[in-house]
């Protein structure tokens, strides 16, 4: 038996509490994300209708690989406030971008992009971009600085339109596990975006779906 395992078991748990814990203070006060429109799809907040099929197209992406459990807690409790999905005509999840806040984005007063990405039947029609667009305009809104990701250096779909929206390469390193080069961006809203499209616009309220007493007790 190895005696090191509770051990580990208990730092793995108290890791998980303390990104859920530093999540949902963060994202306490924080508005649903808005409702954006852009060509015939529709822009939202990860409400818990969509995150089974967010979750769906994150393992799709990831070669069958689920999110870990800390993370789908937290989406499940504040979706509405850290994540974007991209929906069709009839309403399907068909782009996803999950964002949370690192002990180092709180420092910075930055929001980290932890996956973004876009059902490959629907990209080339600007996705990527939008679900980014809606991000910055949704976490400036509530006080966020800035935006930080970390993309492969072979990753052109989304290295793309990162640096199209402002990203600035902070840092490059090696991956330790797979050993490709990636790299460290980062988007401060005042003064590295450079998006004007949207300036001045006034996000379309989203309607709010009805909720049971249980699902209100819930939310924090």
């Amino acid at each position: 038996m190895n005696v090191n395992a509770p051990s580990r078991y208990l730092r793995v748990a108290f890791e998980a509490a303390a990104l859920i814990a530093r999540n949902l203070r963060r994202a306490r006060d924080f508005a649903t994300v808005p409702l954006r429109h852009h060509d015939g799809y529709r822009l939202c907040a990860m409400r818990r209708a969509h995150l089974a099929g967010a979750l769906a197209l994150y393992a799709e992406l990831h070669e069958g690989r689920a999110m870990d459990l800390p993370r789908r807690c937290l989406y499940r409790l504040a979706g509405n406030r850290l994540g974007v999905v991209a929906l069709d005509n009839k309403g399907r999840v068909v782009g996803a971008a999950f964002y949370g806040f690192s002990s180092r984005d709180l420092r910075e007063g930055r929001v980290h992009s932890s996956f973004s990405g876009v059902h490959p039947a629907h990209r080339g029609r600007g996705l990527a971009t939008e679900l980014r667009r809606t991000a910055i305009l949704h976490f400036r809104a509530n006080g966020v600085r800035g935006y930080s990701s970390r993309i492969s250096a072979d990753n052109i779909a989304s290295l793309k339109p990162s640096l199209r929206l402002g990203f600035r390469i902070a840092e490059r390193y090696h991956d330790p596990v797979s050993g490709e080069l990636r790299y460290y961006l980062v988007c401060d809203f005042d003064d590295d975006y450079l998006d004007d499209s949207t300036q001045g616009l006034t996000p379309e309220p989203e309607p709010q779906p009805p909720t049971t007493e249980t699902e209100r007790k819930a939310v924090p």
